[in-house]
């Protein structure tokens, strides 16, 4: 906008400031013109004294073209500086102006022939004096557009800035509150009071509904472990005299006891994620050895190989101790119910955090689940069928929940060798 402007205001300003000069001097001219009648007119007449009356008297160059004859006021100066267009219409009895360059510098010639004594006059009139205020007003007003667009720009990034500010805050509070941190709010804004307002008071009555639900859970799960560790007593003592019932009464034994077993271990599970939704879990951290950890872990499963890359050994992680063996343990599981068993444990460094993937011999995970199969209660296509795993989908969903409480992140990939891998990253204590 500052450039249109200068633009414009140079154009108006020039074409003004060279119409008003062009007309002083067609003024001039005309005078000028009377008096060359007058003097030319009266018995022998000199027309080199003509001319240089004028031209000391006004400061102008001027021509006579007279008995087919040029007479000029400077040396410098001959008929063939004018134009032959310009002339050509003088010489037809015509009056004619034209914009000209003389020597590099602009001027304005006059043509007016003078018939009544047989003289055609011009004159020539230099612009230099006019081009040189043009020249100044265009330098002044790249300055002033180039000053004019640097100050918008820092005044418009500032209030931009401060417009959007607020709603990059609300953006990144939004993110964290949608990643689970429901104790986050936005601070007091001048400018977006109301929105701020509006948006804490949302997510307080987010926050008290997803702390009411989770407290329900959490007091429905921990008053159905006393009812189930009486029907697993029961079914216990049921089950020793297995033995002594028909084949239909055993296979009623065996139902109950995988039913009970499996219903016992969603709840512990339920418990533990109602618990941690809650936030009535305290998380104690203390530096850990990862290598160490794993190596405990994983040596109560079976044997599974372990690999710890040179970078991760001796590597801390603020950790609590007894939930990351549950997320190792929970992993190991998994793999041995859905994966054709765990065949690798690896722990690797990278940057400033240390990943544990674990590798299992199953079909692997389609992409369309990679991200549901954290979901809590999802069982992938095996949901709804009864009998086809233990497990009653929250097994990935803690193990999620745990490192997600440890400020670190899981995901799951595709090995090329075949299989899944479940990469579980830690950020590192640094020494």
């Amino acid at each position: 906008m500052s450039a249109s402007l200068a633009v414009i205001a140079f154009g108006v300003v020039q074409h003004d400031l060279l119409s008003q000069r062009q007309s002083s001097s067609l003024r001039q001219a005309y005078v000028n013109a009377r008096l060359v009648k007058q003097d030319l007119d009266a018995p022998a007449a000199d027309v080199a004294a003509t001319l240089s009356s004028l031209a000391s008297a006004n400061g102008v160059r001027a021509l006579v073209y007279r008995h087919h004859q040029w007479f000029s006021t400077s040396v410098s100066i001959g008929y063939q500086s004018i134009p032959a267009s310009l002339s050509s219409t003088v010489l037809a009895g015509n009056p004619a102006q034209q914009r000209i360059v003389i020597n590099g510098q602009p001027a304005f010639a006059v043509g007016l022939p003078i018939p009544s004594i047989g003289v055609d006059y011009f004159e020539i009139h230099s612009l230099a004096d006019t081009q040189g205020t043009i020249d100044t007003l265009a330098i002044v007003l790249l300055a002033t557009a180039i000053a004019t667009t640097v100050g918008g720009s820092i005044l418009g990034l500032w209030a931009s800035r401060r417009l959007v500010r607020p709603l990059s805050d609300i953006a990144r509070v939004a993110t964290d509150i949608a990643g689970g941190a429901l104790d986050r709010r936005l601070p007091p804004d001048p400018d977006l009071g109301p929105l701020t307002m509006a948006f804490n008071d949302m997510v307080n009555s987010l926050q008290q509904r997803s702390e009411r639900d989770a407290r329900f859970a959490a007091d429905l799960s921990h008053e159905l472990r006393s009812p189930l560790t009486s029907v697993g007593a029961s079914v216990e003592i049921v089950e020793t005299y297995r033995d002594a019932l028909p084949p239909e009464g055993q296979t009623a034994v065996d139902l109950l006891k995988f039913e009970v077993d499996r219903f016992t271990a969603m709840v512990q599970d339920l418990l533990a994620i109602s618990r941690m939704d809650a936030r009535t879990s305290d998380l104690p951290l203390e530096p850990l050895p990862i290598d160490k950890l794993i190596e405990l872990t994983v040596a109560r499963h079976n044997d599974v190989p372990i690999e710890i890359s040179p970078t991760a050994q001796g590597a801390l992680v603020m950790g609590d101790k007894r939930r990351l063996r549950q997320v190792i343990v929970n992993l190991l599981n998994n793999a041995d119910a859905h994966g054709g068993g765990a065949v690798l444990v690896s722990v690797d460094r990278r940057d400033s955090w240390v990943e544990i993937a674990v590798d299992d011999d199953g079909p692997g995970v389609a992409p369309t689940e990679q991200e549901r199969i954290f979901e809590r209660f999802y069982r992938g296509p095996t949901s709804g069928r009864r009998g086809t795993t233990t497990g009653a989908g929250l097994g990935l969903a803690l193990v999620a929940e745990h490192v997600r409480a440890h400020h670190g992140s899981i995901r799951v990939e595709n090995r090329p060798e075949g299989g899944a891998r479940f990469v579980v990253a830690l950020p590192l204590v640094e020494p």
